[in-house]
Parts: C-alpha cells; structure tokens; sequence
C-alpha cells in the first residue's frame, strides 16, 4: 500500500490520497483511499495515465523492497487493464492506433438463424496491434511507478514502519513523511485530538421558548422599563 499512496502524491494528475491502512476488510488485507478531484463526465490523457503509474506503485514495491512478486497485485492489473484498453479502443489516447474506436464487444447482432453471432469488428492485425498497445502502456506506468519507488525509497521503508505502528495514515502523515517532517509526537497529539471530539458528548437541545405569561412572572430592571434612558 505504501507504493501506491506514495506514487499518487508524487505524480501531478492523480485523484489525492485521504488515507492508507492496513487493518484488513472482507478480502482485502489493506488499502490506499483516494478522494476524486470531481465528478468526472470525461477524463484526461495525463489523468489516465498518472492512475496506471499509481495502480503500478504496489507491484513495484514488491519487486523492490521484497524481490518477489505476489498474487495481491490482481485487482491493480485488472483495473490497469481496463483503463489502458478504454485508453486504446474507445478514447483515441493511442498515437500508434489514433483517434478510432474499436467495438470490443464482439456482438454483431443476430443471424439468421435467430442464434447471437460474435464476430470481431477489426482484422487480427488490428487485434495484435490493440494488444501491444496495451502492454506497451503497463509497461510504461510500471517504469514510471518503479522510478518513483527507487527515489523516494527511504519515505516508503518510514511508512511502513509507522503503518505498522498506527496501522491507518492520513495524508497529512504521508507528506510529513514524504518531506522528512515525520514527528511521534504531533502524530500522537492529533490522534488525542480526534478521540476527544469523537468522546465529547453532543450539546442538548436549546431550552425551551418562555411563553408570555412567564416572562411577565420576571422582575424588571430600570434598562428593562426604558431603555435609552441614561442613568443619572
């Protein structure tokens, strides 16, 4: 998770990190939280291609700091994979393929028969063509994402060790370490912070309007009885 909270605050166009744990959740044993920028109707070139770097970021820091690779990689390559594919057939983000769309759905319609037929809407050449595209787009947000890691190595191995220790880093933690500001404890004290606004009871209800009948009851001041009128 370090990888990939600190190539999303390196990397310029990617949605900001609010927060990484590591406190396992239903199939997951940790995760990086981004906040979007924007409710997005359409997304950018540079956008698209800062997430691959981002999605890259925890394959590569096991590639680096474990020199082995495991299989909780899956959803990133997944995810990467859609994203470089809608970047190729639907986007035109491809110099090499340019501004065409490709239908990936393979669904043509209906024979004759009344049977679904698929047929692919582009020759094998175009197919092979899409696919080296592709993989030459993951290849690329790997690099990237890899050099990324190797810079700032030593903020990655700090996070680790403090995710360890506080299992959940905000962002604010993440640019303290990022910028070699890290300090146990300002860490401390704002987590005090939070648990004493979580603990602190809820203010009651305003109290009740008076009704005419009980303001009349109250005694009256000089000021109540005119005021304006200085006193002598």
């Amino acid at each position: 998770e370090s990888g990939h909270a600190i190539v999303g605050l390196i990397v310029e166009h990617a949605d900001p990190v609010d927060k990484v744990t590591i406190i396992p959740r239903g199939f997951s044993l940790g995760a990086t939280h981004f906040l979007p920028k924007k409710n997005r109707l359409s997304y950018w070139r540079k956008e698209v291609l800062d997430q691959l770097a981002v999605l890259m970021g925890g394959r590569c820091a096991e590639e680096i700091f474990l020199e082995d690779v495991s299989s909780g990689a899956q959803q990133d390559f997944t995810q990467a994979t859609k994203l470089a594919r809608s970047m190729v057939c639907q986007w035109g983000m491809s110099d090499a393929l340019g501004n065409v769309a490709y239908d990936e759905s393979g669904d043509n319609g209906n024979g004759f028969s009344g049977f679904p037929y698929h047929e692919k809407s582009y020759s094998e050449q175009t197919a092979k063509a899409i696919d080296d595209e592709v993989r030459k787009l993951l290849e690329k947000a790997h690099d990237r994402a890899k050099e990324i890691i190797i810079t700032h190595k030593e903020a990655i191995e700090k996070m680790t060790e403090m995710l360890m220790e506080y299992e959940t880093l905000d962002a604010q933690d993440i640019r303290d370490i990022l910028n070699h500001e890290w300090d146990d404890e300002k860490k401390k004290k704002r987590l005090r912070d939070a648990d004493d606004l979580f603990k602190s009871p809820p203010s009651g209800p305003p109290p009740p309007p008076k009704f005419p009948s009980e303001l009349d009851e109250q005694p009256r001041t000089d000021n109540d009885a005119g005021l304006g009128i200085a006193e002598t």
